[in-house]
């Protein structure tokens, strides 16, 4: 997520963004990409300055959403980083067990870079030509432009990837879920290494106009958009709606030792439970988030008391703030008071389908780093959410860190990274 220096907002790449969360910046600013007179909620988080032109043709900028460029831009860097940035030429066909150029087997590499929304702004506007000057109108680009499968699919076409490519839909548990069944995937032996994450530019009136008619959006405070954000705060009364994109670059260990790949962090347990409950509220308990906790740690083998880190799902809304602390109380007891706890929603707002993914790439940086960004805008902690709220960046001793997701339809995601 980008926000220019002189706004407080963040940057455009993952060291970028993670200097600035580190800091305590926020990247939430007042709307100015449509009306907002009739809205419930005046702020979002908004990517600026990002050119879609880094990754896209001038055509391909007038047929994709807002959404692609930023999947394209956090996937690519993934991919560089872990040493496999080598697209295939324009005509060039990729073919099974020729590794010459990617540096790995193409059939053996996937691609689970999903979104929740899709492309929203091209939907809007091909709706409003079809009103406005009949069907014919429509682009023939219009359908897969729309796509919620194009992320995956542009990135597999660029690499030339073979392995499994789809998109996951589980709304803000979205890009953990592709994490999860990513690592999945080569647990079960159907690649060896797999880009995964989350994305989402999905902020337009009519999406803003739904979520604050729901009463689950906020509004700018005392005229300051950066405080709106305050997951555990008494005083939260809503998430803020962002946009951008988060990836992981996934890898077998023997296989990624082979390449003399730079390891980051260990992907240790996943857990992924629904909730049975209700499609837009949360368990009042927690319960299915505590199964997908329980079932991480499980995965791992590890207790309660190994985890060193949790980075929550912290939407700042009033109940879903209470379900996951009632979650993570069953599973950690007394013992939670204790585990430091930050917030990365408090100042990239949240990113729907995009949020694990960034989030889960934050936490990574944070068990690779040994440092734990702060929670901004908590003035007074939710007596009923006593937590270790990171006020300031600090050091700390992380063997694992926990990450949360809860989507809209009861879905929840746990991911437990380990160590390098």
């Amino acid at each position: 997520l980008h926000v220019d220096d002189d706004d407080g907002q963040l940057g455009h790449d993952a060291e970028a963004t993670w200097r600035a969360l580190c800091e305590g910046r926020s990247g939430v600013s007042f709307i100015t990409d449509f009306p907002i007179e009739k809205l419930r909620s005046d702020i979002a988080a908004f990517v600026r300055d990002y050119d879609p032109l880094k990754h896209l043709s001038p055509k391909e900028t007038d047929i994709y959403g807002r959404v692609v460029p930023f999947a394209l831009g956090a996937a690519i860097e993934a991919l560089g980083q872990a040493g496999l940035d080598h697209p295939k030429g324009e005509d060039e066909i990729a073919r099974p067990g020729d590794s010459s150029r990617l540096g790995a087997d193409p059939a053996r590499v996937g691609c689970l870079m999903s979104t929740g929304q899709g492309a929203v702004d091209i939907f809007e506007q091909q709706i409003l030509k079809s009103a406005d000057r009949g069907p014919r109108a429509v682009s023939p680009f219009f359908i897969p432009s729309v796509m919620l499968n194009v992320v995956s699919a542009l990135v597999s076409m660029r690499y030339g990837l073979l392995g499994p490519s789809y998109n996951i839909a589980s709304a803000c548990a979205t890009g953990t879920h592709s994490v999860a069944t990513s690592a999945l995937m080569i647990e079960a032996g159907e690649a060896d290494v797999m880009v995964a994450g989350g994305c989402e530019a999905a902020t337009r009136l009519n999406t803003v106009a739904g979520f604050g008619n729901a009463r689950a959006l906020g509004r700018s405070i005392d005229g300051d958009p950066t405080k709106t954000s305050r997951p555990f705060d008494k005083k939260r009364n809503g998430f803020v709606m962002g946009e951008g994109a988060g990836a992981l670059v996934l890898e077998e260990e023997e296989h990624a030792r082979r390449r003399g790949a730079k390891v980051l962090a260990r992907v240790a347990g996943f857990g992924m439970t629904s909730d049975g409950y209700h499609l837009t509220g949360p368990h009042a308990e927690g319960l299915g988030l505590r199964l997908a906790i329980e079932r991480a740690l499980a995965r791992a083998g590890i207790g309660p008391g190994d985890v060193g880190y949790i980075n929550p799902h912290a939407t700042s809304t009033t109940q879903g703030d209470v379900a996951e602390v009632a979650a993570l109380k069953q599973v950690f007891g007394d013992a939670l008071a204790s585990i430091p706890v930050s917030a990365t929603k408090s100042m990239l707002g949240h990113l729907l389908g995009g949020a694990g993914g960034v989030e889960a790439a934050v936490t990574v940086l944070s068990v690779r780093d040994q440092r734990l960004h702060p929670s901004i805008n908590v003035d007074e902690i939710d007596p009923a959410l006593q937590l270790d709220l990171v006020r300031e960046a600090r050091a700390a001793d992380v063997r694992y860190a926990l990450k949360l997701s809860a989507g809209f339809g009861g879905h929840n995601c746990a991911l437990l990274f380990a160590r390098a």
